[in-house]
């Protein structure tokens, strides 16, 4: 028996075999799905996605045969990773670098072997498939040929593997950022505008005339930048999973009305009312929810129907119940929303662009941060709109003990 010798790029062939994280994983039906094809189309009893690790072949997929892997100098497979064309050998009894082998005295008595290597970018051959009868023959043109185009498909979802992991390397490094960035401003800021509303306040001395000016258009900034920070962290925690929610149950009547008392400034800030409607029998309506979460929530919403409300008119904040589950609505009575928008509504950074809208502009964040949020409680949001009538934007949550 004569062992393979290692390839020239043997240490790339290990990094990019390490790379694809697939060496002991679980069975997949897309490769087991290429063997059953090679081991019916050559007439084998066995097919095999084989890779050649640093000291044993490994099967991802094994057709016909129990084991998963092979010490790697007994592999046919390794000899066959040396070049790019199929490997074949018709009678491995007369072949003097197998009529030793174990595998062919033994179990699975491999007399004859045909393997198309598996050749990843840079031309690197991580391994094979391979076709293995226990009996000498040999392999017609057209079934190596499709041996090779069965190969190429093997490669391609080893492509894949790597193109996700790839992607998911770069979301976490997007992630990791927006969170590194998003702290490392936020502590400044808070700092800034703590300072900047102690001296809007007074409470250091009068601050008057054009500094006052100043200070103050510095403290609404301050604040909408602050708002950004906060929501492409909050947009973060989301993304990657990391919300904590604190749920308790929650009285939504008593939420709603903390929330309306919160916005009822900006609402008379854009010249508008807001008020609550209950549409059931007026009876306590709770849901285990996180409350700070649920009042993210309404603030955004009651603050987005205040921007495009029509003077003088009144943002509708309504809740009732149906079935098992508490509903919420924010209605404005505005322009609407043209449908050729609408889709794009809940995408992260989609704003619409109304006069409104530019005159107390957002991030384009919050109503993608909603969605996920009453995504995480198990609930769901949408809404309807009547282009210059009404926008009702509205949300279900399940009832406690529901």
């Amino acid at each position: 028996m004569i062992a393979a010798p290692f390839p020239d790029n043997e240490e790339e062939r290990l990094r990019w075999l390490d790379e694809l994280d697939i060496l002991d994983t679980l069975e997949e039906r897309a490769y087991d799905d290429l063997t059953f094809l090679a081991a019916q189309i050559c007439q084998t009893p066995i097919a095999l996605v084989s890779l050649i690790d640093r000291d044993r072949q490994w099967f991802k997929s094994h057709h016909g045969l129990a084991v998963r892997e092979t010490p790697r100098d007994l592999a046919f497979c390794a000899h066959a990773i040396h070049g790019d064309e199929v490997f074949v050998v018709p009678d491995s009894l007369q072949d003097e670098r197998f009529h030793d082998n174990p595998l062919v005295s033994g179990a699975p008595h491999v007399k004859f072997y045909a393997g198309a290597p598996l050749t990843l970018r840079k031309n690197v051959r991580v391994g094979t498939l391979c076709v293995i009868d226990d009996h000498a023959r040999e392999l017609a043109p057209a079934q190596r040929q499709a041996l090779e185009a069965l190969a190429r498909q093997v490669v391609n979802q080893m492509e894949l593997r790597l193109r996700l992991s790839e992607f998911a390397k770069l979301d976490q490094a997007k992630d990791e950022f927006i969170s590194m960035v998003s702290h490392e401003l936020r502590t400044p800021l808070t700092s800034i505008n703590g300072s900047l509303a102690l001296l809007k306040s007074g409470t250091l001395g009068q601050v008057t005339g054009q500094i006052g000016e100043l200070v103050d258009i510095a403290h609404r900034n301050g604040e909408h930048l602050l708002n950004i920070v906060n929501d492409i962290l909050d947009l973060a925690k989301l993304e990657a999973g990391k919300l904590r929610l604190c749920l308790a149950p929650v009285d939504l009547d008593t939420l709603l009305r903390h929330a309306i008392e919160l916005n009822r400034s900006f609402c008379e800030k854009c010249k508008v009312a807001v008020k609550l409607r209950r549409t059931d029998d007026g009876k306590p309506i709770q849901a285990m929810a996180d409350e700070g979460r649920l009042l993210q929530v309404m603030n955004n919403l009651i603050s987005n129907a205040a921007k495009f409300t029509y003077h003088n008119d009144t943002v509708l904040v309504t809740l009732g119940r149906v079935g098992d589950q508490a509903t919420v609505s924010v209605v404005d009575h505005g322009p609407g929303i043209p449908a050729e928008k609408q889709h794009d509504l809940f995408t992260k950074f989609k704003q619409l662009h109304h006069d409104q809208n530019k005159k107390l502009p957002g991030t384009g964040l919050g109503l993608n941060i909603c969605k996920r949020i009453v995504e995480v409680h198990q609930g769901q949001i949408g809404f309807k709109s009547e282009p210059g009538v009404a926008t009702s934007f509205y949300f279900t949550l399940p009832l406690a003990g529901a």
